[in-house]
């Protein structure tokens, strides 16, 4: 059992991201989904959207909860840029 970490990107498809999260979530019960940048944002938004009416509709409780953490990101110079990115935990469990 270990923890998903999906990284979201603006160019990221949200019903793709939002059955990613469900499979993740159903296996291990807790997902980590980050991002960065407006786009990214809206699409990880609205992915969880999506995948909590899921949740819900099964018979599932969960726990969300949104907080920055630090990332490295790297350059086409291979040098790395520290960014800060949303993260999104969830966690669920079938009531």
């Amino acid at each position: 059992m270990g923890i998903q970490v999906l990284k979201v990107s603006g160019n990221s498809n949200a019903n793709s991201i939002s059955q990613a999260i469900i499979e993740y979530v159903l296996k291990d019960s807790i997902v980590n989904i980050d991002s960065i940048g407006i786009k990214a944002s809206y699409a990880a938004t609205k992915a969880l959207i999506k995948s909590t009416e899921f949740l819900v509709e099964h018979g599932y409780s969960f726990r969300l909860r949104p907080y920055y953490i630090k990332v490295d990101t790297l350059t086409q110079e291979h040098d790395t840029i520290p960014k800060t990115a949303i993260r999104w935990t969830l966690i669920a469990e079938k009531k």
